[in-house]
């Protein structure tokens, strides 16, 4: 069996959920396809108290221990993985898992060291479109650091995975030389995860229609003001409630205080993935939630290929682009908003509602058959299988 040096900053069981699902199901189904994984991830107080998913793993601390994540931690983290793995040779190729990006240039120097090839996944652009949230620092590094960086890791690289059409055409654009060495795998949803939980269909709430939104605010720009002033608008007029699971900033329960919010705006904190999608069978109307800007154009959110497994009714906040195509296409019931204004939110959910009273919402379907060829994680690790052995051949 052919062995992979699977690096992945963010990997269950961790709080910093990010692309660690994707990790795990990766490493999980590519022992199927003939390949070890050989799995570093982040050792920190983010790892919640849970049995290892995969047996192969090693867990490293930044040797920055004092930074904060998402700023110079990653940096620290990336050194030690250098450090532990730079004068080693058993495994045949490097797939790093990214953001955060530091970890890239640990893949490079130690691919330089073993003569094994690379390759990246980029589960969100990286100089493109980054961030604009952080300290001054990491605006710099975006700014004027990663570019360059990018440029020498992807010539470096022997396969750049992107996991949109959009974030892959505008790759291409940017490297034309380097067409051959990019491929598309998109994110996606791991039936096991419906057929063994025992997941039910559910049923409409009687006393209110229940909308859950399951992530994080705050991050890359999703800022929870424009849903919370829609519900604030209906609050007196439809009965509805917002249920949110995901850590949050403590900035969102202040606006859900100031705005007067606490029996309509619910805040439930982390749950087991399991429990998430569960949760997602019992709601009323799934809601899929992005930034206003380039990154949404780009980004899908991992949830998305979940929320349509589930079936449910979507109501989707993202400008126009790949998130919003694939809801068109799969969703048999969905609301779509890609003005970010108030008063489109309320059509939105007013329209939900109008169906919701006649009892016309619930629908657990996916309106094309193929969806499950296309996006189950067994075939798409299938995919990463046949990107990692065209690198080895490269190489």
């Amino acid at each position: 069996m052919r062995k992979v040096l699977f690096i992945a900053y963010q990997f269950p069981p961790c709080k910093e959920v990010g692309g660690s699902i994707r990790s795990e199901k990766f490493a999980n189904f590519l022992k199927r396809f003939g390949w070890h994984p050989l799995i570093v991830a982040l050792d920190s107080e983010c790892i919640v108290n849970h049995a290892e998913s995969v047996s192969s793993i090693t867990r490293l601390k930044t040797l920055l221990p004092f930074s904060k994540p998402y700023e110079l931690a990653p940096y620290g983290w990336a050194m030690n993985v250098w450090k532990k793995y730079r004068e080693r040779k058993d495994f045949d190729v490097i797939y790093i898992s990214c953001p955060p990006f530091p970890q890239i240039i640990a893949g490079v120097f130690i691919k330089k060291k073993s003569g094994a090839p690379l390759v990246l996944d980029l589960r969100d652009a990286w100089s493109l479109d980054p961030y604009k949230e952080g300290s001054r620092f990491k605006k710099i590094v975006y700014k004027y650091v990663f570019p360059r960086v990018e440029r020498w890791a992807f010539f470096n690289a022997d396969k750049i995975i992107m996991n949109t059409p959009s974030m892959l055409s505008a790759y291409k654009k940017l490297y034309p030389m380097l067409s051959s060495r990019l491929a598309l795998i998109p994110n996606g949803y791991d039936e096991s995860d419906f057929v063994e939980r025992g997941c039910t269909k559910g049923v409409p709430k009687e006393e209110y229609m229940e909308l859950l939104y399951c992530g994080r605010f705050g991050v890359g720009g999703r800022d929870p003001k424009l849903i919370l002033e829609a519900i604030k608008l209906l609050k007196n007029t439809l009965k509805i409630k917002l249920i949110i699971y995901g850590e949050q900033p403590l900035g969102v329960l202040e606006k859900i205080k100031l705005m007067g919010l606490e029996s309509k705006v619910t805040l439930k904190g982390q749950l087991e993935h399991s429990e998430v999608i569960k949760r997602m069978f019992e709601t009323d109307v799934l809601l899929a939630y992005q930034e206003n800007s380039n990154e949404g154009l780009q980004a899908v959110s991992g949830k998305t290929y979940e929320y349509l497994r589930v079936g449910k009714p979507i109501l989707s906040i993202a400008p126009t682009g790949d998130n919003q195509n694939l809801i068109k296409q799969y969703a048999a019931r969905y609301e779509i908003v890609t003005e970010y204004e108030v008063n489109v939110v309320v059509s939105a959910i007013k329209s939900l509602y109008a169906d919701w009273l006649h009892g016309n919402l619930l629908s657990n379907k996916v309106k094309n058959l193929d969806y499950s060829d296309k996006y189950e994680r067994k075939e798409l690790t299938k995919q990463l299988s046949k990107v990692l052995t065209e690198a080895v051949g490269i190489a």
